[in-house]
C-alpha cells in the first residue's frame, strides 16, 4: 500500500471513531433525559443530525446504543478518580469526589437509573458499571496504599461504595438540602469512619498511614 493510501485509510479510521465517540456522547445526554422505553434511535439521530440507519451502522441496535451509552459514563464515573490533581492523599480524593459527584449531577437521570436499578433491572448495564466501580475502589487503594486483596478492606470498601451511593441518591433527589462542598466533606468524612472500622474485622489490617494521609 502507497503511503498516500495509508495516510488517507488513517484519517478515514480516525473520522469513523470520532464520529462513534460523539454518536455515543448524544446518546448519554438522550437517555439522561429519558428512560430507555422512552428513547428511540430516530431520537438518538435527530438530536446527532444523522441519519438513524449510520447509528444501526456503529452499534446495531438501541440496545447496543444504550450499552455503549452506559460503558461512556461508567468510564467517566471512573475517570473523576483516576485524573485527579492534587499535593495529597486527601486534596486528591475530594477533588475526585467533587468531579464524580458533579457528572452524577449533570447526568442525573442515567446515574439514577444505573445506581437505583441495580442488577435486577439489567444485568448487562449493571455489569459494566461494577467494573467500573471495582475499578475506582482499586485505585482508592492504590491512592492510599491500602492492600487491595485484604478481605477486611474490600468488604469495608464495597459498603461505603454502597453508603456513597444512597448518599448521592438522596442528593440528587433534593439538591437543595447541601451544597457540594458540604457534601464532598461528609463523604471524605465517611469514608475516614468506614476505613477506620476495618481495625475491628482485621486488627491486623495496614489503615494507619492510609488515615495519616487523609488528615
Amino acid at each position: 500500500m502507497s503511503q498516500p493510501s495509508a495516510v488517507k485509510l488513517g484519517k478515514r479510521a480516525a473520522q469513523k471513531a470520532e464520529t462513534k465517540q460523539r454518536l455515543i456522547s448524544i446518546a448519554v445526554e438522550v437517555f439522561a433525559e429519558n428512560d430507555y422505553d422512552q428513547v428511540t434511535v430516530a431520537d438518538i439521530a435527530e438530536r446527532a443530525g444523522v441519519a438513524h440507519g449510520l447509528l444501526f451502522h456503529y452499534f446495531k441496535s438501541k440496545r447496543g446504543i444504550y450499552l455503549e451509552a452506559v460503558r461512556a459514563s461508567a468510564e467517566q464515573m471512573n475517570a473523576a478518580f483516576a485524573a485527579v490533581t492534587g499535593t495529597d492523599a486527601g486534596e486528591l480524593l475530594r477533588s475526585a469526589l467533587e468531579q464524580h459527584l458533579t457528572y452524577l449531577r449533570d447526568h442525573r437521570g442515567l446515574a439514577l437509573r444505573l445506581v437505583l436499578g441495580g442488577r435486577s433491572a439489567d444485568p448487562q448495564a449493571w455489569e459494566i458499571y461494577e467494573a467500573a466501580r471495582w475499578d475506582v475502589l482499586g485505585g482508592l487503594a492504590m491512592l492510599l496504599g491500602l492492600d487491595q486483596n485484604n478481605r477486611a478492606l474490600r468488604f469495608v470498601g464495597r459498603v461505603t461504595v454502597g453508603a456513597i451511593d444512597e448518599a448521592s441518591i438522596q442528593w440528587l433527589n433534593n439538591p437543595d438540602d447541601f451544597d457540594l462542598p458540604q457534601l464532598v466533606g461528609w463523604m471524605e468524612s465517611l469514608i475516614v469512619a468506614c476505613l477506620s472500622s476495618a481495625s475491628v474485622l482485621d486488627p491486623g489490617a495496614d489503615i494507619a498511614a492510609a488515615l495519616a494521609s487523609l488528615k
